[in-house]
């Protein structure tokens, strides 16, 4: 494939970890993937993959290192499409081999696509499988979108890196609150090569129902049953860590950005469990407050800057990559300790009409090294994943139960161990 764009770009602000964290804990991969309504055909996935990379040559890219710095290099190579057989978030980075960092399997219904988190965000992944379905069902249908589209970004908008575009040097007032250890689940771990995963689905209109009623959007609520879950695992001793959830923030709806490459800060939401155990609502509303300071333009764009300011120090330019992994590694560890589990929501997935009646509902999967959650949601489908390095599935369990105590119907979807070889 002819490479279009530039031949090497360097690794965005929050990329730069990725390949340092890499470990045989956690693959840094993710999976996005569509369900579609009939079994999928291999010769017109492969023909719409080759297609969908010439409009987003970045997923053509290989990491390649430097003496001082990672960089993308683009390849020419188009993922092969095969049948699916290795488990969901699999090792795919191999220091020292040039390989690209996504794949496209299919499994009867089902189109996967995985990545290393490097290469982009979720926000990137779901728009390059939109356009491998859309293009796909309209060689197997004959599908013509008859929906006024924006201008697709151009490949240079596509490959921007935004954090250094907005990085501001001007300081900024933000409010500071300090990161505490964090409650750490202390449950036995699977072997380094397995992950449990348990996936679910929830009627949108219903989880809206519940939500408005008490004026909260679903991530606010989603977040305080977690919390809540996690909660009920605990002893009276535990209860004096808080529980901390990671958040990632889409930076997209902060600035004007058509990056395709990662583009996403986080935030850290704690609550603090005492003797008493409070309800839903209760932690709902303290989490809904938290989101309303956090969120502010103000706050988001101090925490962005505060992390691409260690990056633009000048001395970091001589420092041999090496040395630079080796601290990029323990900063990841000693973050972690700070962290309870991870919530991820890739809010919705927004296709023109005329595919709707070919597809079921997406997913998403993110490897682990402890517990993450991540959710999408098509049409009137809300889906969740649980993914855990842990061999109990209390929390899981726990999650559910407060679900259908709160009225919110769901059908769980699977519930099993995946196993890979090292």
């Amino acid at each position: 494939m002819k490479v279009k764009g530039l031949k090497r770009r360097k690794l965005d602000n929050v990329a730069l970890a990725f390949p340092a964290a890499t470990g045989k804990r956690d693959s840094r991969v993710f999976r996005i993937y569509c369900l579609l309504k009939e079994n999928v055909d291999k010769r017109a996935l492969q023909e719409s993959v080759t297609e969908a990379l010439n409009k987003y040559p970045l997923f053509g890219s290989v990491l390649k290192r430097g003496n001082f710095w990672y960089y993308f290099e683009k390849s020419g190579m188009v993922p092969e499409v095969k049948e699916e057989e290795r488990i969901p978030c699999g090792y795919m980075y191999e220091k020292g081999r040039e390989k690209l960092l996504c794949s496209v399997t299919y499994g009867k219904k089902r189109i996967n696509l995985e990545i290393f988190h490097a290469l982009t965000d979720g926000t990137g992944a779901i728009e390059f499988l939109s356009e491998i379905v859309k293009i796909y069902l309209e060689k197997a249908h004959g599908v013509e979108n008859r929906t006024s589209e924006n201008k697709a970004a151009s490949i240079s908008e596509q490959e921007e890196d935004s954090f250094s575009r907005y990085y501001s040097r001007e300081k900024q007032e933000k409010k500071k609150r300090r990161s505490r250890p964090a409650f750490l689940i202390r449950s036995k771990r699977v072997s380094q090569s397995e992950i449990r995963i348990t996936e679910s689905t929830v009627s949108v209109e219903k989880l809206l129902k519940r939500t408005r009623e008490l004026n909260i959007s679903i991530t606010v609520y989603i977040t305080a049953i977690l919390m809540k879950a996690v909660e009920l695992t605990m002893s009276r001793k535990e209860k004096k860590k808080p529980v901390t959830v990671m958040i990632p923030v889409n930076l997209r709806k902060y600035y004007p950005s058509k990056s395709m490459s990662n583009f996403f800060g986080w935030m850290e939401t704690e609550y603090q469990f005492g003797d008493a155990s409070p309800g839903t609502e209760e932690i709902a509303a303290h989490v809904k407050k938290r989101f309303e300071e956090d969120l502010k333009p103000a706050q988001v764009a101090a925490r962005m800057n505060s992390y691409i300011r260690i990056e633009k120090n000048p001395l970091l330019k001589f420092i041999p990559l090496g040395i630079k992994d080796l601290f990029l590694k323990i900063g990841t560890e000693i973050g972690g300790r700070n962290v309870t589990a991870v919530f991820s929501n890739m809010s919705a997935v927004v296709l023109p009409e005329e595919y709707g009646n070919y597809i079921e509902r997406f997913g998403a999967i993110a490897s682990t090294d402890k517990l993450q959650l991540c959710a999408c949601s098509y049409r009137d489908v809300f889906y969740l994943s649980f993914s855990s390095k842990y061999v109990n599935s209390e929390i899981q369990n726990n999650f559910y139960s407060l679900m259908k105590k709160e009225g919110v119907e769901f059908d769980i979807l699977k519930d099993k161990d995946i196993k890979e070889k090292l």
